[in-house]
């Protein structure tokens, strides 16, 4: 495998890695550094919502026949400037290192442990905990209390009722009881008095009437707009969209056309049809989302229309999944196979995959295949392998590197469903 794949196979998670690794002689330095660096640097798509990856990275490292030399370097990553979702990789590797016999995982894992200023947050107190117990929970508290002694800061529950969650509510208890040390008695307390902050009313029990006021005016994400939409009634959800029909402020009609985002328009459509070519990327972009949801040919003609320029591409692939013919497939291969960031690549791929999910089609093979090797997003990848079993369409190569993928569920995946793809 050249080194360029090498290092992207690696930042997707692919199972193609440790298959290379299984049956490659002893790797160069340069590929070497490649599993450094992507174990010291988080390359998920989205750290907060994928799956992590230390197990498939610890995978990697042991194949490497440089698992000591690795671990060394890694662990030093821990009193270096690396922060944020790269940090916690480091933390949880380092606890797997420490738990499978690394002497100096413990106390690397110890001094680099340290309040962050960005996350307004400690990082590596939960690994801390698993890999060292008791003693590693009376460390972290007391370090939490002495930042709180000397400064603002005030730590949530969350750390505490973790050590309850691995050690026993009783152990933890215990552990705390006439505790002399005014670090910990200070993070006892404030992790004792923390409550979470709570809506004050949900947003589906939220009227039409009472929504209607905030309609262009209230502060505050649209996608409230979205969740609404979906639990109203018959009878609201005519009422919004009679007001839609009617209004004209820019604003507000953006408004109206999120509470349709994931929920059918009960109306003739013709209106956010006029819209989806509104110069106005929002007002354009919200109209498209709404008219994803109606199947009639007028939106799949519009859909044709708006795919062949490059401003809106992206935006009208939504409006093929209720509209899709096996016509449209070179349209669609157009858009997956031209250049894009990551992020409009994820884009593509996520109204790519509801397409096939909502009208199967072996057709598909060719995109998804494409999808799967280029996409950061394991959720996304693990949809697209399913669509392909479905299809009975996976390729014999991807078959083989899925049982090896970073994704837990992926491999499961191989488990489940060995039996099929092509012969």
């Amino acid at each position: 495998m050249l080194l360029k794949q090498f290092r992207y196979d690696l930042a997707c998670g692919l199972g193609s890695i440790i298959l290379y690794l299984k049956q490659s002689p002893k790797l160069t330095n340069k590929y070497i550094d490649a599993i450094y660096n992507a174990c010291i640097k988080n390359t998920a798509y989205d750290p907060q919502c994928d799956i992590s990856r230390e197990d498939y990275l610890w995978e990697i490292i042991q194949l490497s026949q440089e698992s000591e030399s690795l671990q060394e370097r890694i662990l030093s990553a821990l009193e270096s400037s690396i922060d944020g979702w790269d940090l916690c990789q480091v933390y949880r590797l380092a606890k797997i290192f420490a738990l499978n016999g690394n002497s100096t995982a413990l106390s690397a894992m110890m001094r680099g442990f340290r309040y962050h200023e960005e996350w307004n947050s400690f990082i590596g107190g939960e690994e801390i905990i698993q890999a060292e117990g008791e003693q590693g929970f009376l460390f972290v508290a007391s370090r939490i209390g002495e930042q709180i002694l000397s400064s603002d800061y005030e730590e949530d529950k969350f750390l505490l009722e973790f050590a309850k969650e691995q050690l026993g509510e009783e152990k933890v208890a215990a552990l705390l009881e006439n505790q002399c040390d005014t670090n910990i008695r200070a993070f006892m307390q404030s992790a004792g008095h923390h409550r979470w902050e709570t809506q004050s009313k949900p947003i589906h029990s939220v009227t039409y009437d009472e929504l209607k006021t905030s309609i262009g005016s209230a502060p505050g994400a649209l996608y409230r707009y979205i969740r609404w939409g979906m639990r109203a009634s018959k009878e609201d959800l005519l009422r919004a969209a009679n007001d839609l029909l009617e209004e004209k402020n820019s604003k507000k009609l953006i408004a109206y056309l999120y509470i349709f985002g994931k929920t059918a328009f009960p109306l003739d459509p013709q209106k956010m049809i006029d819209l989806a070519h509104s110069k106005n990327r929002r007002l354009r972009s919200a109209a498209v989302a709404a008219l994803s949801n109606i199947k009639e040919e007028r939106i799949h003609q519009i859909g044709i229309q708006l795919i062949t320029k490059r401003s809106t591409e992206i935006d009208a692939l939504d409006l093929f999944i209720h509209n899709y013919s096996e016509d449209d497939l070179h349209l669609l291969e157009g858009i997956v196979f031209g250049n894009h960031n990551k992020d409009s690549f994820h884009d593509v791929g996520f109204s790519i995959l509801k397409i096939f999910a909502n009208n199967p089609t072996p057709s598909c093979c060719k995109i998804l295949a494409e999808l799967y090797k280029k996409g950061l997003c394991t959720h996304c990848r693990m949809r697209c392998i399913e669509i392909m079993m479905y299809n009975h369409i996976l390729p014999t190569s991807i078959r083989n590197e899925i049982r090896y993928d970073c994704n837990p569920d992926i491999r499961e995946l191989w488990i489940k469903n060995s039996s099929v793809g092509l012969p």
